[in-house]
């Protein structure tokens, strides 16, 4: 173990065991009542019920009569202590020059296929699997389990009809949301001039609403609007009530009309969900997403998820209980643990139990609640559903994860709106982000139209501040010489900003077999001002978003040498994302040039200098993705990784297969051995995601069959 490591082991272990031996000392009255004691000598709570305070019978501390609820607070606190290096070493990282040295048989026999069950870690790499974020070293991983009564024992959960499960779960609550800002449910801030309106609805959840309705409109007359007064009126003086009393100047909206709220029992649904996961392995899946996937996606202010997670009021509040289950469902990829499979021999089955679980929640009246963490949720299952092989299922999830977003106004700046904390606004922009990126990332890898574009909204992006420097009443710098986690998820976005608009390519203005002519000249009105592309500025945008990296992310021989396990990893993933970018360029360009010889019936003719050009530049950004993958695997890192590997060396290998086919005079002979080594490397490392994941297998087949399609042809 190195140095680092130990000394995180022993700070979580100080923590842990200070936390131990500060154990309350209840009254003996509380204690039998199992209720909250202020340990006041009286208490509280004997005060309020006249009853005498004691403390005589034996106290927590005292052993051998400890209590049986003490023990299981102290084996609660040992089981923490184990969770901190409880994720096994690497799982998903595949045999570095294993893969290349693969011959053409041997690629495409059956019998390489990787166990789901085997360790794709190397055997000797000195990385550790997981790297938790340094508020999970201050605010330590506590689940509620002991706020809540010990649950019945469920034989069988799944048959269980889900009316049953859910009957006791509803309950209806009248409350006004703490804060000033929830006392007027429908009022709103002095806004800007622009066609955007942010307000609260009838139950205080944040919406918004754009020109179209009518609302931003309406809003900005009411705002500015005065009373005109007749010629007799103006030399009158002005009646008692045009004098309204500072208590009336803001007069409220609504003033009848109480904020009503469907909430669930967070107890059952505590029970519900642990039927399924136990405590213990939830905490382990909660902290295995924490160490790895949050740095793809860092939506959680991590020590507001803390807190959040182990406050049992949270558990009854609208996506929340979701978000943790969708959480354990991603985690379950990257942690070898048999419960976490439905069939504990099948490596694809992880999780899968849980997404039904999911499935489930979201039929309560409270999943399509407008909160962060129903986004958030969303958003997360999407991503599992991908690995899944769910196309249709992660669609419509991150659709509505988009859906909400714009409903919640995550896509348009709050800034005129005195309504959000620092911790609020800063999660709010990280969420919306997220969810940009994956709708760019899933456009990109299926072909699909993306559901929402930057031209849509005008949000900015996050603060370049960790979580640990921004707290609920401002926002710190970040400290000198330290490089923010947050910058290089901006460089993410940034290049994502950039594959929109590689994306967002018009349909060819020719519509062949439309009779209607209507829709002709509709197209052409509605793609007139979309100026045909050439992709140069996007390269462009490329280069000055790469110049902007800080040099601590960026892909360099240092960054590459380094032990920090997440500055490694990070550049890698800014590397290869952008070369993903730049290779969609160069093979829109190079289809281009294919689809025009083919047109005009020039097949068999040597492509042109330019296509050539644009075969050897797409060549080139895929042999860097196959090659920096297959480095990131050799080191047993690509649990830092999630599914979008797989559609990146997915990518890769379609684009060095259509290169290949296409090298048929003597001119490009040398293209061919580098693309098929490099394709020999990219089925490898698929075959060995196909252990974990359903798409990992679909695309290794898929690309094996296009394998043979081309020997055959050849």
């Amino acid at each position: 173990m190195s140095p680092a490591q130990e000394e995180q082991e022993k700070a979580s272990t100080s923590i842990l065991k200070e936390r131990r031996f500060k154990l309350s000392r209840a009254c003996d009255r509380c204690r039998r009542r199992r209720i909250k004691c202020d340990e006041g000598h009286p208490c509280q709570a004997c005060l309020t019920a006249n009853s005498p305070c004691t403390f005589e019978e034996p106290g927590k501390r005292t052993h051998p009569h400890k209590s049986k609820r003490t023990a299981t607070l102290e084996d609660r606190m040992h089981q923490l202590e184990t969770l901190i290096q409880a994720i096994p070493p690497a799982v998903f990282a595949a045999g570095g020059a294993g893969a290349s040295a693969l011959t053409s048989s041997q690629l495409l026999s059956s019998d390489n296929i990787a166990s789901p069950l085997v360790s794709f870690a190397s055997a000797n790499h000195s990385f550790p699997s997981g790297v938790p974020p340094p508020s999970l070293h201050v605010f330590p991983l506590t689940n509620p389990s002991t706020h809540f009564r010990t649950s019945p024992s469920m034989s069988s959960p799944r048959a269980q009809s889900p009316n049953t499960a859910f009957s006791s779960m509803l309950g209806q609550s009248s409350h006004t949301p703490n804060g000033s800002n929830c006392e007027q449910p429908e009022e709103t801030t002095r806004m800007s001039i622009c066609a955007s309106y942010l307000y609260f609805d009838d139950e205080g959840y944040t919406r918004w609403q754009g020109e179209t309705s009518g609302l931003p409109l309406l809003d900005l007359l009411v705002e500015n609007h005065t009373q005109v007064k007749s010629e007799t009126e103006k030399g009158s003086p002005d009646p008692a009530w045009a004098n309204p009393s500072p208590h009336t100047a803001n007069p409220t909206w609504f003033p009848n009309r109480t904020p009503r709220r469907t909430d669930v029992n967070p107890e059952t649904l505590w029970r519900l969900i642990t039927s399924y996961i136990v405590p213990e392995l939830m905490d382990s899946l909660v902290q295995c997403f924490l160490c790895t996937s949050y740095y793809l996606l860092p939506f959680l202010h991590v020590p507001t998820f803390l807190a959040d997670y182990g406050n049992p009021r949270k558990w009854g509040e609208p996506g929340f209980a979701a978000l943790i289950v969708a959480i354990c469902c991603l985690a379950s990829r990257h942690i070898d643990d048999p419960r976490v499979r439905s069939d504990p021999s099948d490596g694809i089955s992880a999780g899968t139990q849980w997404f039904e679980l999911f499935g489930r929640l979201r039929t309560l009246p409270i999943a399509d609640h407008p909160t962060l963490y129903t986004i958030q949720a969303d958003l997360i299952a999407a991503v599992y559903a991908v690995g899944l092989g769910k196309l249709s299922k992660a669609a419509a999830l991150l659709s509505e994860a988009i859906t909400v977003s714009i409903d919640t106004g995550l896509h348009r700046s709050a800034d005129t709106y005195d309504l959000f904390n620092p911790i609020e606004d800063e999660v709010r922009k990280r969420t919306f982000w997220c969810v940009y990126l994956w709708d760019k990332q899933l456009s990109a890898h299926f072909g699909r139209p993306p559901m929402i574009r930057l031209r849509d909204t005008d949000i900015g992006e996050p603060a370049v501040v960790d979580d640990e420097f921004i707290t609920h009443d401002g926002m710190l710098p970040q400290p000198a010489g330290t490089e923010s986690r947050m910058s290089a998820f901006i460089a993410a976005v940034r290049i994502m900003v950039v594959m929109e608009s590689v994306l967002d390519i018009p349909p060819p203005r020719d519509r062949t077999g439309d009779t209607s002519p209507f829709l002709l000249r509709a197209a052409g009105v509605l793609s007139g001002h979309v100026r045909p592309k050439d992709l140069r500025e996007e390269e462009a945008l490329l280069d000055e978003i790469r110049r902007s990296i800080p040099p601590y992310w960026a892909h360099t021989s240092a960054t590459l040498a380094s032990d920090d396990v997440i500055r490694v990893t990070q550049a890698v993933r800014l590397h290869c994302a952008e070369q993903y970018v730049r290779m969609l360029i160069h093979r829109h360009r190079f289809s281009n040039f294919v689809a025009e010889r083919a047109y005009n019936a020039l097949m068999e003719e040597d492509p042109a200098d330019m296509e050539k050009e644009e075969m050897s530049a797409a060549q080139s950004c895929a042999l860097q993705i196959i090659s920096s993958h297959m480095q990131v695997a050799g080191k047993g890192l690509m649990t830092y990784y999630g599914v979008h590997v797989i559609h990146q060396l997915t990518q890769a290998g379609r684009t060095l297969i259509t290169i290949l086919i296409n090298c048929k005079t003597e001119k490009l002979q040398y293209l061919i051995q580098p693309a098929i080594d490099a394709l020999r490397s990219c089925v490898g490392l698929l075959r060995r995601f196909s252990g974990r994941y359903v798409c990992g297998q679909r695309s290794g087949d898929l690309m094996e069959e296009f394998c043979r399609c081309e020997f055959f042809l050849s």
